[in-house]
């Protein structure tokens, strides 16, 4: 049914390929294939692969585009090419960018605003080409921000998830929320913070337009006291469960509910935890004195006072530091996740110092940085997160973490499989990062800020069936380290120094790990003596 290769003879392409090449054994992939190259014994394939390199550095030479900056960007992507592993699939992916390069003209300088708009669209067909395109970009933007032309790609997103809230607000205000957030970020503010400040401030001016209050100087102390009511309470039918807004102006509970249609139903319930209304008081509160220094109000109408609950440290029982101590040493434990666990029971890193804990360098004469092997460090880089505004704690007192010489030979074999890891992922040369994921391993940058967390909660599972957070593991070192040598080593530690002797006196509170949902028990795990005082070393 197909047409012939041959005018004499009737067979298809395939087969006459197949009898004029042979099928045998490729000596690159081994498998049985149609041989293409007879005197190289290669498939298909693997002489594709073969001819890659030539076929490509054949593609970047002759390489132009009508677009003077897009080819400047072009050589620069091809300039970090490892040539020892380019093979069919790389020639391809340079290739269909350089199409993508010579028909889109890129704007000068590229930033990750810019990339994002120039990303093209996945379809539900066809994909293959706008992912790798996609890839090429992103590669473009890291390589940048490497350079320190553009700001990383971390930071872009963390302020882009920042300003969200914005559009949320009611459009005559979003000017207004936006310079108030450029002075939040003057005051070295975080994002995470400058988000929680727009996300108060859209819900606060969307209720206040509902009762007629669209401006800051139209703002009494009597609706911010309403507003804070309705953060405490709420009313809910206790047949339905039906719950409904509460309104300060009509403070008794409703007859009749709209949903069951049951009469006194409603019971007025707590909505929020009161250091969650307190928060929110010392949002709006911070958001009317900047706007009592730009002279839009007269007064600051935010002046009910809200008392803080009574502070108390949430930690695991120390049954569970035990648990984990005995996975951590166990030689058939996950390479990645004894290792972060050692960092956190032995070290009490936070999540964002495991984001960061970097491999010791060297620094050649002709090449760039490049990180020692695992097997042969005996310490860590932890670097010192820049200031903020509110953050007190000074950090570590030393950017090196010392590995304790009794701890290396369990250690070891870990952080050799992790190396394992890294050249399997084809880390960059010159990424200096401890942990690496599928999307950091090409760069030198960190992890997400959940894969910490990813990490404990499947090493915590395979323990004893049960979900840790990072936090409040960490918050159980503090105590058992404030037990054995008192509060104050904690400030070696990281922790702030009211924080740290507040472990003395502040009342405790066992939590349990959370019990994961719809998952079998897991089995007993055998479990070894762990001699904890030995952690004074």
């Amino acid at each position: 049914m197909k047409s012939s290769a041959l005018l004499g003879e009737q067979i298809c392409r395939a087969c006459w390929r197949e009898r004029r090449y042979g099928y045998q054994r490729c000596s690159q992939c081994g498998q049985f294939k149609v041989l293409y190259n007879k005197s190289h014994q290669l498939c298909q394939l693997c002489n594709q692969n073969r001819l890659a390199r030539d076929s490509l550095l054949a593609y970047l030479t002759n390489f132009s585009t009508p677009y003077p900056y897009n080819k400047t960007l072009f050589d620069l992507i091809a300039k970090n090419i490892n040539w020892d592993c380019v093979d069919n699939n790389k020639n391809r992916r340079f290739r269909i960018f350089g199409r993508f390069l010579q028909a889109n003209q890129l704007t000068q300088p590229l930033t990750w605003s810019a990339i994002d708009n120039a990303l093209p669209k996945l379809g539900a067909t066809g994909r293959t080409n706008p992912m790798l395109i996609r890839s090429c970009l992103f590669e473009l933007g890291h390589l940048l921000a490497s350079l320190g032309q553009i700001e990383s790609r971390e930071l872009y997103l963390s302020r882009r998830r920042a300003l969200m809230p914005i559009r949320n607000a009611p459009e005559h205000l979003q000017q207004l929320m936006n310079d108030y957030a450029t002075w939040l970020g003057s005051r070295k503010t975080v994002f995470s913070n400058v988000r929680d400040h727009l996300e108060t401030l859209s819900v606060f001016w969307l209720w206040s337009a509902q009762h007629s209050i669209n401006l800051p100087h139209e703002v009494q102390p009597s609706l911010i006291n309403n507003y804070l009511l309705t953060l405490n309470f709420q009313w809910q039918c206790s047949l339905c469960q039906m719950i409904i807004p509460f309104d300060p102006n009509h403070r008794l509970a409703p007859k009749v509910c709209n949903c069951c249609g049951a009469v006194g139903s409603y019971v007025q319930v707590k909505r929020l935890a009161q250091n969650t209304v307190r928060q929110h008081r010392g949002k709006l509160k911070v958001f009317f004195d900047w706007a009592l220094m730009n002279k839009m109000v007269i007064i600051n109408p935010v002046q009910r006072s809200i008392r803080a609950d009574n502070p108390t440290i949430r930690h695991y029982p120390l049954e569970i530091i035990r648990q984990l101590c005995s996975y951590i040493i166990s030689p058939d434990a996950d390479p990645i996740e004894a290792i972060v666990l050692y960092l956190i029971i032995f070290h009490a890193l936070s999540v964002w110092e495991l984001r960061h804990v970097q491999i010791p360098c060297v620094i050649p004469i002709t090449l760039g940085i490049l990180p020692l092997k695992l097997s042969e460090v005996d310490y860590f880089i932890v670097p010192k997160k820049e200031p903020s505004c509110g953050k007190h704690s000074p950090g570590r007192p030393s950017l090196k973490l010392n590995i304790p010489k009794n701890a290396l030979p369990w250690l070891r074999p870990h952080l050799e499989s992790i190396e394992l890891i890294r050249q399997l992922k084809n880390t960059h040369q010159n990424n200096q990062y401890l942990l690496v994921s599928t999307s950091s391993a090409h760069h030198n940058k960190p992890v997400g800020k959940t894969f910490p967390s990813q990490i404990v909660r499947s090493a915590s599972f395979k323990v004893n069936g049960t979900i840790c957070n990072p936090n409040t593991l960490r918050k159980t070192v503090g105590v058992m380290m404030a037990d054995i040598a008192g509060g104050g080593i904690l400030r070696f530690l990281g922790w702030e120094d009211t924080q740290a002797f507040g472990y003395t006196w502040i009342p405790r509170e066992i939590v349990y790990p959370q019990q994961p949902k719809n998952s079998q028990p897991s089995e007993s795990t055998t479990t070894l003596e762990i001699e904890f005082p030995s952690m004074k070393t």
